[in-house]
């Protein structure tokens, strides 16, 4: 992957605002997690999968619903009971 850097100012309550040409090359979008760390004296950013709002799984398809990311197996789970 190519690097690409810009600079940002950290405002006074701590925050930095990712650039929307970086979040498009990252695939981020509004509502995404991201888990912020140290290391080696560089602040990292990690784009995190989201889990099942039901059961918290992580692996496997995700469908979003009303905001929300459900797995597979519960889609049919909720399916199954629904009939």
């Amino acid at each position: 992957m190519a690097t690409m850097g810009t600079t940002r100012r950290i405002d006074q309550l701590g925050r930095v605002v990712v650039p929307a040409e970086l979040r498009r090359l990252l695939g981020m979008k509004e509502g995404d997690t991201v888990e912020i760390s140290a290391r080696d004296g560089e602040l990292v950013l990690r784009l995190v999968a989201p889990n099942c709002a039901i059961c918290g799984r992580s692996s496997g398809v995700l469908v979003d619903l009303h905001d929300k990311h459900v797995c597979s197996k519960c889609v049919d789970e909720i399916r199954l009971q629904s009939v």
